[in-house]
């Protein structure tokens, strides 16, 4: 499995913490897509990933010019979180690259991502999704440039990555589900829907508001201590539920218990941005 990375118009230290943590749970082809100029802040990691310049890279989408989301609001966010996708696409084609697990820069895996091959069927992109409406690509499997281009062509740059990827999926079938919590057939038909392929995958993945209630949310949403927080959007509250650590594979990883069972979570999305915090 290759692991890509995508930090581009603003470093993000934290990125750091999530390469070291890949690197100890054994992801040993990591690649990081970004500026020339922050070449350098890889320093203590260039024999472990390989660094893609965004530069030599093509645009073949035009995205910068036809996005028509907010260019300057927190240093370009919104336009560069979409942009990463179309920047992701080249460099997957370009290079040949298959097989890509695509992680958010602020979030943490806990396991080797090799241990999900045989569970992926190659036909999909798989992502997150915390409700009918919404995914959020915390974590996102991508089996080609082929399968992401024809996403991508149907990409509304009006919209943010958070409001695409939902659209696109009820217009093609190419978009699969990362299941956010446990199947259950007497829950509502959207419980199904963000849990679909749990039987599949076994594993619990963080859109978002898992890490949220341990952490808490960006501080430049909510300054301090926002630990605790429940995401008013995602259908599952996981302020009902224990989260517990475990030894596991000489680490301690994180798992949910629903019912006095427990169930392993394979990624944590560290909305507060102190990944420290969290690495095992």
């Amino acid at each position: 499995m290759n692991i890509v990375l995508i930090c581009i118009g603003n470093f993000q230290e934290y990125i750091l913490d999530n390469i070291r943590q890949l690197i100890e749970t054994g992801n040993d082809t990591i690649y990081v897509l970004t500026n020339y100029q922050f070449f350098h802040k890889f320093i203590d990691y260039t024999t472990k990933i390989v660094l893609i310049p965004i530069e030599e890279l093509p645009d073949s989408y035009n995205y910068m010019t036809r996005s028509a989301l907010n260019r300057t609001s927190r240093d370009g966010f919104w336009i560069y979180t979409s942009m990463r996708f179309f920047y992701l696409y080249e460099f997957m084609k370009k290079y040949n690259v298959t097989d890509v697990i695509h992680l958010e820069n602020d979030v943490l895996i806990y396991y080797n991502c090799n241990i999900l091959n045989n569970n992926l069927d190659r036909r999909y992109l798989y992502i997150p999704f915390d409700c009918y409406q919404r995914n959020i690509a915390s974590i996102v499997f991508v089996p080609s440039h082929e399968i992401l281009k024809s996403i991508l062509d149907h990409y509304d740059y009006t919209l943010n990555d958070m409001q695409n990827f939902s659209i696109i999926q009820r217009k093609t079938d190419v978009i699969n589900n990362f299941p956010i919590f446990i199947s259950n057939p007497s829950e509502s038909s959207e419980h199904q829907f963000v849990t679909k392929n749990y039987d599949r995958f076994q594993y619990l993945f963080d859109a978002a508001a898992m890490g949220q209630y341990l952490g808490g949310v960006d501080p430049r949403n909510i300054p301090g201590d926002s630990s605790k927080f429940v995401n008013e959007t995602c259908i599952i509250k996981y302020d009902k539920y224990e989260f517990i650590w475990l030894d596991c594979d000489s680490k301690q990883k994180p798992f949910l218990i629903v019912n006095n069972k427990t169930y392993p979570i394979f990624n944590l999305h560290i909305h507060c941005k102190n990944l420290a915090k969290f690495l095992r």
